[in-house]
């Protein structure tokens, strides 16, 4: 799933989805389930995942998530 933001949602977890974000520094990949599951204690604790159940980032990827994230720009 390509996406121009990041993103973790509560809906997609379980179907194995390898998501690619588009920033300014590149696009990254990631595992969707692999980053809800290390992160969901501080998803959480977030007033956007408690009302809506996601979680987004418009430009970059957060710090601690973006340490499981690979820039494909940097990798070829």
């Amino acid at each position: 799933m390509i996406k121009n933001y990041f993103l973790l949602d509560k809906n997609k977890y379980g179907k194995e989805l390898i998501m690619f974000c588009r920033t300014s520094d590149g696009v990254y990949i990631y595992d969707h389930d692999k980053l809800y599951n290390k992160h969901i204690k501080h998803l959480l604790s977030l007033p956007c995942w408690k009302k809506y159940g996601r979680y987004t980032k418009t430009y970059g990827i957060p710090y601690p998530m973006n340490l499981d994230c690979v820039n494909i720009n940097e990798s070829i």
